[in-house]
């Protein structure tokens, strides 16, 4: 006969295996199904990032397995009404594509139905990853192009965004135009965190707001259903439209310099710190990395006895024009000519890449007299000519370009020309002009600074490159973790405050009245 403390002992370990049944048939049956992976390899994203692993095995860091989620299952905090969000969710996909069918300009469109599943799944089972249910929504097309593999600066710019933003596991939805953004907004609301606006987008957002609205319709922004929904208009949250985008979640993604957005500076978002360079004054500083990318490429085991230029289009190289740096007196040439022969006897060249070719012979355009030019390249067989180079040479244009971060981070040194210094004191940084500003800060053996048509400079920078190589260089500002910081810092603080300092300050101190509502 079993007595009365071991059939206590009997009964309370029978209650504890009981629990951890149930508990393990409980975690089971709120995993989220793999049946939601992001459809994009480029842009996967572990739902549960997880530093430990021990942690990943147990699931530990998993939101169900915290304390909200225990309280709520457990019954000491009132749920959520879970099935009512999902359920919201998924008539918002069916809303949006109903009103905003994908087509072939706008492919990007079609990842936001998977994006909104995925929420509304996790949602409803309470298995979200860490910061899965904030909410980014890309209002510039340059994130459709960055997906579809485009290379302007903006692209580029756009592509790293987007790295940044999955490596910090936000959901992310596209759109292209006021009204499907308002659109996204109206279904999400509060789970929005913040717009990155392109520039025109954001001012037919803000004319949508005008009574001629109507004379604003056209083939990728229709509004027609604020006609037939209510008589109700707008898009940016006014008096007498408080359903509309709050315009302090609204940033502008804007490449140059001057402010792009009515809340000014702080609300325009910038590729470059340039008030490091402009005595302070300067746009919001988001910036991009290139390191992901470019680490992924394998450097060769030994560069080519040559230098590469910079510039794609055969119009940087027209001696007569402003931007061209290297004068009308065959600087360039000379300094090439003087180039000494590698130990073997290798001749020294120049390359070019880009112009246009001859559509009857496909002879690649002359870029410059002196220079090899291998035409455009896939930009795959770019990174590989450049990495195999053994210095990036500027002619004055494409200013800021991302060009010069590649070679570094490929070994290979870049020769930026000054335009403009100032004569009294030739070595201030602060007051030169350059190809690449940001560069600025940065000298030998990464990056060499040349004064305009100074061919013993330009000489000595060519030589001083080939004599001494580098490894892989990334600006610290570049790296991969510094603008993941920046990115997580611009989605996770609440810019109420800056935005209301910002009306004060560009608005009702100067008299004029700000037509929009800031909670």
């Amino acid at each position: 006969m079993i007595g009365p403390p071991r059939r206590l002992i009997a009964l309370i370990i029978t209650f504890i295996t009981t629990l951890l049944t149930l508990s393990v048939f409980f975690y089971l049956s709120i995993t989220p199904s793999a049946s939601f992976d992001y459809p994009n390899d480029d842009f996967s994203v572990d739902r549960y990032p997880d530093e430990s692993s021990i942690n990943g095995v147990w699931g530990l860091k998993r939101p169900h397995l915290q304390l909200t989620g225990w309280k709520e299952w457990i019954g000491l905090s009132r749920p959520r009404d879970r099935a009512k969000e999902a359920r919201d969710i998924r008539n918002l996909s069916g809303l949006f594509f109903d009103r905003f069918p994908i087509d072939e300009k706008r492919i990007a469109r079609q990842m936001n139905r998977p994006a909104l599943e995925r929420l509304a799944h996790c949602i409803e089972t309470n298995t979200c990853g860490k910061d899965e249910e904030k909410v980014v929504l890309l209002a510039s097309f340059h994130f459709n192009n960055a997906i579809h593999g485009g290379t302007s600066g903006e692209d580029i710019w756009a592509r790293s965004t987007l790295e940044a933003f999955h490596s910090l596991n936000y959901t992310l939805l596209y759109s292209f135009g006021p009204m499907d953004t308002l659109t996204l907004y109206q279904g999400l609301k509060d789970k929005v965190q913040t717009i990155l606006w392109e520039g025109g987008e954001l001012k037919r957002c803000l004319a949508r707001n005008e009574t001629n609205w109507e004379t604003l319709e056209n083939d990728f922004t229709p509004g027609t259903f604020q006609n037939t929904t209510s008589n109700r208009f707008g898009c940016i949250k006014r008096l007498g439209y408080e359903e509309g985008i709050p315009i302090e979640k609204s940033f502008t993604f804007h490449f140059w310099s001057g402010p792009e957005n009515p809340l000014g500076r702080q609300f325009t978002l910038s590729p470059e710190d340039y008030a490091k360079w402009n005595n302070g004054v300067g746009n919001h500083y988001l910036g991009y990395s290139l390191e992901t990318k470019c680490r992924a490429i394998p450097l060769p085991s030994k560069k080519e006895h040559r230098g590469m230029v910079l510039g794609k289009y055969a119009k940087y190289f027209d001696v007569t024009s402003l931007d061209w740096t290297w004068g009308t007196k065959d600087v360039l040439g000379k300094a090439i000519s003087a180039m000494p022969d590698e130990i073997n006897g290798e001749k020294f060249e120049m390359i070019a890449t880009g112009g246009h070719d001859d559509q009857r012979t496909g002879e690649h355009e002359l870029m410059y007299k002196g220079i090899r030019n291998l035409g455009g390249l896939p930009q795959h067989e770019w990174y590989q000519t450049l990495a195999a180079s053994k210095f990036l040479l500027g002619v004055g244009k494409p200013r800021m370009s991302p060009s010069p971060y590649d070679a570094l981070c490929f070994g290979v040194p870049f020769i930026n020309p000054i335009s403009w210094w100032e004569r009294s004191d030739p070595d201030k940084r602060s007051r030169w002009i350059t190809q690449h500003d940001a560069l600025r800060p940065y000298g030998p053996p990464y990056v060499y600074h040349v004064q305009k048509e100074n061919l013993e400079q330009l000489e000595e920078a060519m030589k001083a490159a080939i004599a001494n190589p580098i490894d892989r260089f990334i600006p610290p500002p570049m790296t991969a973790k510094a603008v993941q910081q920046r990115h997580r810092t611009l989605v996770e603080t609440d810019w109420t405050a800056v935005a209301k300092a910002s009306v004060k300050d560009l608005w009702t101190d100067k008299g004029k009245e700000f037509p929009y509502l800031i909670d």
